[in-house]
C-alpha cells in the first residue's frame, strides 16, 4: 500500500516562482507528502530563502547537487537514492504545481484499490503558460477505456505510436528503479522520454493509466527555449530504440501534438 508521495524538485535560483508550487501542495487535503529540493549552484539569497522554507515546515528538505550529477536529470537521479519503499515519487519543475487541492488524496485512494504495486502510474496534466496562466495544450498519453494497464508490449507500442507520457504527470515507484535506475546524463531535455523508451524494453514492467488531471507544467521552461537541441536529441532517443523506424513516431508524436492543440 503506498502511503507517501514524495516531489523532487531540482532548483537553480528559482526562488521567486516557488510559491506557487510550494502552496499547491500545503493546501493538499492529502497530508502526508515530502518535498525534496535538489539544489544546483544557486546564489546564497535562494538558498537560504529555501532552508528558512524548511525550517517553516518538516516535510521540506533541500540538498546540495552533487557534481558528480550533471544537469537537471542528474539531479533527479540524485533524488531517485532517497525514495522509500512506500513513497510514490514525482519530479516537478520550479514552475510546476498541482491542479487541485484534493488531487492526491483521490489518486491514492483509486491506487491502492487496485491492491497491486505498479512502476509506472501515468495521470493527465496541462501545459500552461506561467507568464498568462493560459492552458496551451493538454497531455492525453493513452485513452482507452477498455484497457487501463500496460504491459512492456503495450507500452512500447503506444510510444511507437507517437504517446508520450510528461515525467511531471508520472509517478514512479521504488522498483521502476530498480529496473531502470537512472536518467541519461548524456541528454539536456530528452532524457524523460529516453527513458520511457528504454523502460519499454523491459520484461515484466507494470504500468497503470489514470484518468485523472494531476498537474499544471509551464511551458515556458528551458525546453521551449531550446527547440532544436530538443528535436535532435528526440529524434537519437527513437532512433536508439526503433532503429530505422524512428521517423514513425517521431512524426506522429508532433501530428499529435497540433492535433491536441486544436481539438482541445
Amino acid at each position: 500500500m503506498i502511503t507517501s508521495i514524495k516531489i523532487i524538485v531540482p532548483t537553480l535560483n528559482s526562488y521567486l516562482i516557488l510559491p506557487k508550487l510550494i502552496n499547491s501542495l500545503k493546501i493538499q487535503t492529502w497530508k502526508d507528502w515530502n518535498l525534496l529540493f535538489v539544489d544546483g549552484d544557486s546564489t546564497k539569497k535562494h538558498f537560504n530563502w529555501i532552508k528558512d522554507l524548511c525550517l517553516s515546515d518538516s516535510r521540506l528538505n533541500v540538498i546540495k547537487q552533487d557534481e558528480s550529477f550533471k544537469g537537471i536529470y542528474g539531479a533527479m537521479n540524485q533524488g531517485f537514492k532517497t525514495i522509500k519503499d512506500n513513497e510514490l515519487v514525482l519530479f516537478w519543475g520550479s514552475d510546476d504545481w498541482a491542479i487541485s487541492p484534493s488531487v492526491f488524496e483521490d489518486i491514492i485512494s483509486k491506487i491502492n484499490s487496485y491492491k497491486k504495486k505498479y512502476d509506472l502510474l501515468i495521470c493527465r496534466g496541462r501545459y500552461i503558460d506561467f507568464k498568462t496562466q493560459r492552458i496551451t495544450r493538454y497531455s492525453n498519453f493513452f485513452k482507452n477505456k477498455f484497457l487501463t494497464s500496460l504491459n512492456k508490449e503495450t507500452f512500447k507500442k503506444s510510444l511507437f505510436l507517437g504517446m508520450t507520457p510528461p515525467h511531471q504527470a508520472t509517478f514512479f515507484n521504488k522498483n521502476a528503479f530498480e529496473k531502470l535506475p537512472s536518467f541519461s546524463e548524456k541528454l539536456q531535455l530528452a532524457s524523460d522520454l529516453d527513458y520511457f523508451l528504454k523502460f519499454s524494453c523491459i520484461d515484466k514492467i507494470s504500468i497503470l493509466v489514470l484518468d485523472n488531471e494531476l498537474v499544471n507544467m509551464s511551458n515556458n521552461g528551458i525546453s521551449s527555449q531550446k527547440n532544436l537541441l530538443r528535436f535532435k536529441e528526440v529524434l537519437y532517443s527513437y532512433k536508439n530504440i526503433f532503429g530505422i523506424f524512428f521517423f514513425v513516431p517521431y512524426i506522429l508524436r508532433y501530428i499529435r501534438r497540433i492535433l491536441l492543440k486544436i481539438f482541445n
